[in-house]
């Protein structure tokens, strides 16, 4: 780390800034890290720009499940109509954001590409089911690739349709409840999508935020784990933007530091022991120790394992122990700096294991110190690589993200806009869907 956490600042700016910043952040990364998914770390180039996604035979640029299902969700929370057809304030649903889900898994709503190419097991497993009810209920279901027929009664308005899906997804909740509840059913699935509730309840108390994120996670990932990973996660992102939309304001004394990120994950009561072994500290931070930022900070890098794991990682390279983004940008030079904060997979695992991927991606945003070098740490993991840099990705614009050029100190600009970010932007394939459902959610947290 080239600075203390607790003297990384989080900078200030409104939350329509922050929302949108963070759901382009999370694409971003997405985009970047989707094309050596699969492929275990080490064992592919050095990734700096977008590149063709071979996996699935898609152009650079193009963003994954993670992105389209946050996009679903934002959109379901910015617009949910209660299930009666009319424009409405939009709020938490999950019957509404399970029909979401299923449009883009059998449409392509909110994708890259206009279609479904990839899908996690464990989704795929909840939408089935979904789709089971709707036959049962007798709503439209897809044929196909060859389009609709009509299954059971005729639909004879929109509002009788939405209707139907509507219990179909009240019939469905309670068996996916039942049957993904195990801890087989682990997986990053709803970790990779919750970004849009902590962006658009940041005003609420901590016990709402863990309550929304908690139905979030239900609709497909109901294990408590995968439900666990959510809350801690969704209660930092809202407190992200709501003290720098404070600061912005002038309206508050309070001030938010990196070092208080990580008491947040360090401290939190967790009640499942995966999480509390990767995520709590080793030896809990005396009380009186809080008033000290310095002292709080020595504790955890001796008691906290992704700090120790920075250090140990940075001593075990033979490259200099400074961050990327503090060294010239040539491409030689930000390889070397990102390679040198990066462990072996088996020191720090990027599967597709909800504790893995959130572990992975807090490490990398407390290793770095811009969005950029984060970005290239994540991307460059490897395995579910996608999604572990979504997932940074979202947290990271949250807390970097300011306006470009026009506002802000241009310290505070070059966090987020560094010219290879700008490439990134320039790169990104359907930048406008990501800003059109972003502006949605902008409008919704206005007036919550």
């Amino acid at each position: 780390m080239a600075q203390p956490l607790h003297l990384q600042s989080l900078p200030a700016a409104d939350p329509s800034t922050k929302i949108r910043l963070a759901l382009l952040g999370k694409a971003l990364c997405d985009a970047l890290g989707g094309p050596v998914e699969f492929h275990p770390r080490f064992s592919f180039p050095f990734i700096s720009r977008m590149q063709p996604n071979d996996n699935f035979g898609l152009p650079s640029g193009v963003w994954t499940d993670d992105t389209s299902m946050a996009l679903a969700l934002a959109r379901s929370i910015a617009t949910f109509d209660g299930g009666s057809g009319n424009n409405s304030r939009g709020g938490m649903d999950a019957a509404d954001q399970l029909d979401a889900y299923y449009r883009w898994w059998q449409h392509g709503d909110l994708s890259a590409t206009g279609h479904c190419f990839d899908i996690g097991n464990t989704i795929s497993s909840a939408l089935r089911l979904y789709q089971r009810a709707l036959r049962a209920a007798g709503a439209v279901e897809d044929v196909g690739k060859g389009g609709l027929r009509r299954v059971g009664a005729a639909l004879s308005t929109p509002a009788a349709k939405a209707e139907k899906r509507r219990k179909a997804a009240q019939a469905a909740l309670p068996q996916i409840a039942h049957n993904l509840g195990g801890t087989m059913f682990g997986g990053n699935g709803s970790l990779m999508r919750v970004l849009p509730v902590g962006l658009a309840y940041w005003r609420a108390d901590d016990s709402t935020v863990a309550e929304y994120a908690r139905q979030s996670s239900v609709t497909t990932h109901p294990n408590v784990v995968c439900v666990e990973a959510c809350v801690v996660w969704t209660q930092c992102i809202a407190r992200v933007v709501r003290v720098a939309a404070a600061a912005a304001t002038g309206g508050t004394a309070e001030t938010m530091t990196k070092l208080d990120v990580l008491h947040h994950f360090a401290s939190f009561p967790y009640t499942t022991p995966a999480l509390r072994k990767a995520l709590a500290a080793d030896v809990a931070l005396p009380a009186a120790s809080e008033r000290d930022p310095v002292v709080m900070e020595t504790h955890y890098t001796t008691h906290h394992r992704l700090l120790r794991l920075v250090g140990k990682t940075l001593r075990a390279s033979s490259s200099q122990p400074v961050a990327v983004e503090a060294t010239p940008n040539d491409d030689a030079a930000v390889e070397a700096r990102t390679l040198a904060l990066l462990p072996q997979a088996a020191k720090l695992p990027s599967s597709g294991y909800v504790v893995d991927t959130l572990a992975a991606a807090l490490y990398a945003f407390l290793a770095t110190t811009t969005f950029e070098a984060g970005a290239l740490l994540t991307a460059n993991m490897g395995n579910d690589a996608d999604t572990v840099a979504a997932v940074y990705g979202g947290l990271a614009g949250a807390w970097y993200g300011v306006e470009d050029k026009d506002r802000g100190s241009e310290a505070d600009q070059g966090l987020f806009w560094s010219p290879r970010v700008r490439e990134w932007c320039d790169a990104l394939v359907r930048r406008d869907m990501i800003e059109k459902v972003a502006e949605e959610l902008v409008v919704f947290a206005q007036r919550t």
